[in-house]
């Protein structure tokens, strides 16, 4: 069974008992509502997260396993990555606007 299987099918359960006349159509979960006077739909998918997170958790940078996630806007001359365009790419650009008639 695929990691929270059963998490997702108790909380689509609910949201169906919660919401009259909702229902499931594929693997979404279809809330009818009336908005404005016209009839819409709200789509609900669940996924289960590849990685948990805790609250507080929305400032760090994903991928990151420190806890001082700080950037420093000020001094980002250690960021700077040198990039030299090929004569390769510099003949793909020369093409791309010739043919554009640039």
């Amino acid at each position: 069974m695929a990691r929270g299987a059963v998490s997702k099918e108790k909380i689509t359960n609910t949201i169906l008992q919660i919401f009259p006349n909702s229902f499931t159509y594929d693997k979404e979960i279809r809330i009818p509502m009336v908005e404005d006077g016209e009839q819409i739909q709200i789509k609900v998918t669940l996924t289960a997260a590849k990685t948990n997170v805790e609250v507080g958790d929305e400032n760090k940078i994903p991928g990151s396993n420190d806890n001082n996630n700080e950037i420093n806007f000020e001094d980002l001359s250690s960021n700077k990555v040198a990039v030299e365009v090929t004569e390769q790419e510099k003949n793909n650009v020369a093409t791309l606007l010739k043919n554009l008639g640039l």
